[in-house]
């Protein structure tokens, strides 16, 4: 028969799973635009470089490179549309963090 925390815990993974894929996106389309409109060469790739990476190296070393490149070009569109990436990456977060608590509490109540 199978266990109903069994089936939860692989549900919550799930959502923990797509909200950490959506948070490490939007990452990627926040850094990719702002280091265009800042005039960057390869924003594509510093966007890569800042989602890529365990411990967010690469995030860190474009902020300390963005230091050096003032805005440039950049439009109402694009602060609108840097807004809402950053609210899809905090809703992401939000996935993340309920998914995370909500494995650990099945995969607990399996244990005991």
């Amino acid at each position: 028969m199978i266990e109903w925390n069994m089936v939860l815990a692989v549900i919550f993974g799930a959502v923990a799973v797509v909200g950490g894929a959506e948070t490490v996106y939007q990452i990627y389309k926040l850094t990719a635009l702002d280091a265009a409109a800042r005039g960057l060469e390869h924003p594509k790739l510093w966007g890569l470089l800042a989602a890529n990476g365990n411990n967010s190296s690469g995030l860190l070393l474009y902020l300390i490179q963005r230091r050096n490149y003032p805005l440039k070009a950049i439009d109402g569109e694009q602060l609108q549309l840097m807004e809402k990436r950053k609210k899809s990456a905090g809703i992401g977060l939000a996935f993340m963090a309920v998914g995370a608590i909500g494995f650990v509490l099945c995969v607990g109540a399996l244990t005991t």
